[in-house]
């Protein structure tokens, strides 16, 4: 495939602004599960099990859409996957019973996400910038995630309590037509013709995908990203619940998120500029061993207002901040050929982890009536991620690095 003449920072740019929607949404949704628990008369353990599933629906179509988009384009996958994304948030709106709720909120945009996310929008990014600059870049578009996050919990704070859960799903739908343009961004370059003698395209390069599944160094970096995933969706789905056992006005709740998501644009940038200098594997011991530590204060705190979003403000810069780092350290493994594949079946193993963060959370708060069980295992499985990024030393790091044409 030949390379575009286009400036790889639009790419960056129009890369980003797909997250914001992308990962915005999504991540603001969770926002929503009281009042549409209240609606639709569907326990938060149900909301909880839809949840997930769409978080693993995500992770599984993530490694297809990659390997999809490495053999047709980009640019036709993500507008695939914006299409069903917008049809998810419609359908869940209209839904009048807790099935065609599952529809679309788990099954359309959890393929929809799937398609529109990280490995998708990252690899197109990654194959632009050699690999001095490129966890710089990587890390500037991931901002484009927290900085939706952001903007949709400010948003979704203003909109919910005068329009309900209703009209903000569809509102969100509608701010799909904002992407479509920027997805040309994206495309890829041109690709040389087949001739006839050629091999036929696969869809998966399974010589690439055996390599890097026999890999200690990639099978650790699926480790810790299945506890980035719970962390995520335990705290993005159950932060309105914690909230509320907590009898604190619901806008912490949408505050909190949106803090998170405006200290991880600075997080995102500062590791994406620190992961070109450093060794990545120790920066992600020392994220997910502060994570350990955050939460580990919000079990020994009382916890007020003005603590969780001092907590929020420190873990947004740790939120998002494992994606470049990830994909990155997966890039400097295997290449960029296909990293959009290879990094999507890592974002799998992230979405395994939050389908338990999501579901099992719930579980747990139906129980024990509190989220203190949940609260543990986070910080159990935190200090876990931080110790299994300790064997990828930079000797062995230098070793095993991909050397590119």
């Amino acid at each position: 495939m030949t390379k575009s003449n286009l400036n790889p920072w639009w790419v960056v740019f129009a890369g980003g602004l797909v997250l914001a929607y992308s990962m915005g949404v999504r991540l603001s949704l969770g926002l929503l599960v009281p009042d549409i628990s209240l609606n639709l008369g569907i326990s938060v353990s149900d909301l909880s099990f839809s949840f997930a599933m769409q978080n693993l629906l995500w992770g599984a179509v993530s490694p297809v859409a990659g390997a999809l988009a490495e053999r047709y384009g980009t640019a036709k996958i993500l507008l695939a996957g914006a299409l069903l994304y917008a049809a998810g948030l419609v359908v869940a709106a209209l839904a009048a019973s807790s099935t065609m709720f599952f529809v679309g909120n788990a099954m359309l945009i959890g393929i929809g996400t799937g398609a529109t996310t990280f490995p998708i929008v990252l690899a197109a990014v990654g194959k632009r910038f050699p690999a001095h600059k490129r966890t710089l870049a990587l890390g500037i578009a991931s901002a484009g995630g927290s900085l939706g996050q952001f903007l949709y919990a400010i948003f979704l704070g203003y909109l919910a309590p005068s329009q309900g859960w209703v009209s903000t799903f569809l509102v969100f739908a509608a701010t799909t037509l904002l992407i479509l343009g920027l997805i040309g961004l994206l495309r890829d370059g041109v690709r040389p013709a087949r001739q006839a003698h050629d091999a036929p395209l696969r869809i998966f390069d399974w010589q690439a995908i055996a390599q890097a599944m026999k890999s200690r160094e990639y099978q650790l970096l699926s480790l810790g990203f299945f506890v980035c995933g719970f962390h995520i969706a335990f705290i993005t789905v159950h932060m309105s619940g914690l909230v509320a056992y907590c009898g604190l006005l619901p806008s912490v709740a949408s505050d909190s998120l949106a803090i998170i998501g405006l200290m991880n644009i600075v997080g995102v940038i500062l590791i994406g500029w620190a992961g070109d200098r450093w060794h990545k594997p120790g920066l992600l011991f020392v994220i997910y061993a502060l994570r350990g530590c955050l939460i580990l204060m919000l079990l020994t705190q009382p916890i007020t207002d003005q603590l969780l979003y001092l907590f929020s403000g420190i873990m947004g810069m740790l939120w998002l901040s494992t994606v470049p780092l990830t994909s990155g350290a997966v890039a400097h493994l295997f290449g960029t050929k296909n990293l959009a594949s290879l990094f999507g079946i890592v974002m799998f193993s992230h979405q395994i982890g939050a389908f338990f963060g999501s579901w099992w959370a719930g579980l747990t708060f139906e129980w024990y009536g509190s989220y203190d069980v949940a609260l543990i295992a986070s910080a159990l499985l935190a200090f876990l991620a931080a110790a299994v990024h300790l064997p990828m030393t930079p000797k062995r790091m230098q070793q095993l690095s991909y050397r590119e044409a």
